[in-house]
């Protein structure tokens, strides 16, 4: 099994105390991380890092976004879909409330997110619509050859296949 650095290893303790300023550093590593031990399908250490990160730090803003919808995720991934579909719903409303800008980056994921938290509530016919709109953004966002939109796809294969 693949290891990756705990938010207090060795790695990050050392950039810590190089005093740099910019918290976006510490929020990518600690996203990346979050979305790495998802993939890797550690929900449970997602899902801690992930209520860490957003007790770290808790302005609603674009640093607060990715790690809400990678808690989501992590709740989707250890079935827990009531959870995810209510952390989908204040990341939705998060995601609304920023500038176009600050969200582009993570267009269609609010929708993938929460359409897998109503396929595993087992309310396809509504996941179905959130999933296509996912695609739809994602395309036009960032081509057919990115991962979102590939994700997007997957997921209507999914619900098509239920």
């Amino acid at each position: 099994m693949q290891t990756l650095p705990t938010p207090s290893g060795p790695g990050l303790q050392c950039w810590q105390r190089s005093g740099c300023p910019s918290p976006a550093l510490t929020t990518a590593a600690r996203n990346g991380q979050i979305f790495a031990l998802t993939e890797l399908g550690r929900h449970s250490e997602a899902e801690a890092l992930a209520c860490e990160a957003l007790a770290a730090h808790c302005v609603p803003d674009r640093f607060t976004l990715v790690p809400r919808l990678g808690l989501a995720r992590s709740l989707n991934g250890q079935g827990r879909h009531k959870e995810a579909f209510a952390e989908t719903e204040r990341a939705e409303e998060l995601c609304r409330s920023l500038p176009r800008e600050q969200r582009r980056s993570e267009t269609g994921a609010v929708e993938l997110v929460m359409a897998t938290a109503l396929l595993g509530l087992g309310r396809d016919t509504e996941a179905r619509p959130l999933a296509a709109a996912a695609q739809h953004a994602c395309l036009a966002a960032f081509g057919p050859g990115h991962r979102r939109t590939g994700e997007a796809r997957a997921m209507l294969d999914r619900i098509d296949s239920v």
